[in-house]
């Protein structure tokens, strides 16, 4: 079973290289047009997109045949890249990067392929692949970690049965597996001019329901939603935002009631629609000024992405339940929604794991359910049936 599977993972990567080797030309236009982008945006560490585009462009052209040794090129962008730099690359600069340049790649395959979305798994394997060979296979310990921590994040989260669950459950994790001792959740409204106070983790609640602040009064935060409207949809950066002495950038009566100090604004995002939906808070106690060190951001982009998905989903399966004929709703949770689309799309329990950063075992469980829920008989009839029902396109 190991060797098939091994075999088959192979092929997802090959059939992700023939792709982008198939258009190349267009991909490579891409690519250089992000890239100009990011230096009229003087974005920094662009070495890093520099890099691992050059690189890329080289390997795509010298590609021959079906039979290109993919391993192999894996360990010489790591070997170039030490050999260059003489250093790791910096997480939440590599993670930034390759995310543009997948985009690019789904945007290229999206405007040339009938269907595309069925082969885009692999796409985003190989880009996984590529983060792994530069991170995770050099025994980077940080990253290994913050890794982790999104693992236990999202199978946490993933428990929510509806909005407000996800939202007190996403308020908590942050807080629990990471760092922090406070955690406020907000959301913006009127096209993000406004954040409204949604839950607090060690905080009161109702104070937190009780505030609707125009974003113009947070500078900092302000300049940063700015700049993220300036850019085109495959350029956004959903950084987090660290602010070391609150009074200087948050208004006199929020300093003052809950006694802030420090603090870091994390964007709570759905990268694949270049959209903000708010933006998490998060403090170590009242009154405590601390430091922050950037190997975190790695895990609070990931956070923010994934609670950014699962509120947007919840949004949108309450708008489709509208739409459901009487007598042919069945509610299923974001999560279940999600492994039901990989599952049309063909992905096995492993690949279906490692796209949800979930367990093998956790995924069996809630197929298991699906197919409770929808009295199914197997994998395909689930399908079969979800596409019907319009739970999934």
């Amino acid at each position: 079973m190991s060797r098939s599977l091994n075999q088959h993972l192979d092929n997802l990567l090959h059939d992700a290289v023939n792709m982008l080797c198939n258009y190349q030309d267009d991909l490579l236009h891409e690519w250089s047009l992000m890239l100009q982008s990011l230096k009229n945006t003087n974005k920094k560490s662009i070495a890093v997109f520099e890099f691992i585009s050059d690189f890329l462009v080289r390997f795509l052209r010298s590609v021959e045949d079906e039979k290109v040794d993919i391993y192999r090129m894996l360990t010489e962008l790591q070997e170039e890249w030490f050999a260059q730099f003489h250093r790791r690359p910096e997480p939440e600069a590599l993670i930034f990067h390759l995310n543009l340049l997948e985009n690019a790649s789904h945007k290229v395959l999206k405007s040339r392929i009938v269907y595309s979305s069925k082969l885009h798994p692999s796409v985003h394997y190989l880009f996984s692949k590529i983060s792994e060979v530069m991170l995770f296979q050099v025994e980077n310990e940080n990253y290994s970690i913050w890794k982790d921590a999104v693992i236990l994040f999202n199978e946490w989260i993933i428990r929510s049965q509806n909005l407000q669950e996800s939202i007190e459950n996403i308020c908590f994790g942050f807080g629990y597996f990471l760092p922090f001792e406070r955690c406020a959740l907000f959301k913006f409204t009127n096209k993000e001019s406004i954040g409204v106070g949604l839950f607090g983790h060690h905080l009161n609640t109702e104070d937190i329901q009780a505030i609707a602040e125009k974003i113009t009064n947070i500078p900092v935060l302000n300049d940063s939603l700015v700049k993220l409207k300036s850019q085109g949809h495959e350029m956004k950066n959903f950084q987090p935002i660290f602010i070391p002495t609150a009074k200087d950038e948050l208004p006199k009566k929020y300093v003052e009631k809950f006694e802030l100090s420090s603090l870091i604004i994390v964007p709570i995002y759905v990268p694949e629609e270049g959209k903000i939906i708010g933006g998490v808070v998060l403090d170590q106690g009242p009154g405590r000024q601390f430091t922050v060190d950037t190997s975190l951001f790695p895990a609070l982009m990931k956070f923010g992405q994934s609670s950014g998905e699962l509120i947007s989903k919840f949004i949108e399966a309450d708008i489709k339940k509208q739409d459901l004929p009487v007598g042919k709703h069945i509610s299923l949770s974001p999560r279940e929604t999600e492994i039901i689309k990989l599952l049309a799309d063909g992905a096995s329990t492993s690949e279906a794991a490692l796209k949800l950063y979930l367990s093998e075992f956790t995924v069996r469980d809630y197929i298991s359910h699906i197919m409770k829920r929808l009295n199914a008989q197997n994998r395909t009839e689930v399908a079969v049936k979800a596409i019907r029902m319009g739970i999934i396109d």
